[in-house]
């Protein structure tokens, strides 16, 4: 199909942003999400929900309308204060976090449509806090990934909307690597490495 890349093309052009990103100094998201998960592997379960927690968190703060008027924050804001009350060592956080996920499996907001459309600010945010309450209680390192990676695409949304970006690109920067260079990105995958790094020293503060 005209348009679309060979897999060796893919590679030959991550290849190349990442080296684009190098010269100025900045993070590849791919390299990002590789020690992530690396860091991930080695945190316990309320460490691993405490980072997909921040990945939604933000998501939801960043909403265009007021709190009290965005039904995806009105659902999920309880399911993310039980969540962090649960962390904290409350003791009917568990019971409140798998009601409010079971409400959600349950309800239209699931099962009429998926929500895997990475260009979606409302799907990302619905699904980080999803992935959050699903690592809560199971504690895997899947969940928590997989919110990082949610706080990565709201941030190439936002990149990719920003009329005078484009504008700036020196011209030995190819496009793809200047929009992976957006402020957004950078700052999102420069929080999530220092929200793994914070909480992997409380990990090892803990084992001593």
């Amino acid at each position: 199909m005209p348009g679309t890349r060979s897999p060796a093309q893919d590679v030959a052009r991550a290849e190349a942003a990442r080296d684009e990103l190098d010269e100025l100094g900045l993070k590849y998201f791919m390299d990002v999400r590789a020690t992530a998960r690396r860091m991930l592997e080695h945190l316990d379960r309320g460490s691993r929900t405490a980072f997909a927690a921040a990945v939604a968190r933000r998501l939801f703060a960043e909403s265009a309308l007021p709190e009290q008027e965005h039904p995806d924050v009105l659902f999920w804001r309880p399911v993310l204060d039980a969540v962090d009350d649960g962390l904290a060592g409350g003791l009917d956080a568990t019971g409140r976090v798998a009601e409010g996920l079971g409400r959600f499996y349950l309800s239209p907001a699931y099962t009429v449509r998926p929500h895997d459309d990475p260009m979606n600010r409302d799907d990302n945010r619905i699904m980080a806090a999803c992935y959050t309450a699903e690592c809560y209680l199971h504690g895997s390192m899947e969940f928590a990934t997989w919110a990082g990676w949610r706080g990565f695409d709201t941030a190439a949304i936002h990149a990719a909307s920003d009329p005078m970006w484009p504008r700036r690109r020196p011209p030995e920067i190819t496009p793809y690597a200047w929009e992976l260079a957006h402020p957004s990105v950078q700052a999102e995958l420069d929080q999530q490495l220092a929200d793994l790094e914070q909480l992997a020293d409380g990990d090892r503060s803990s084992e001593r």
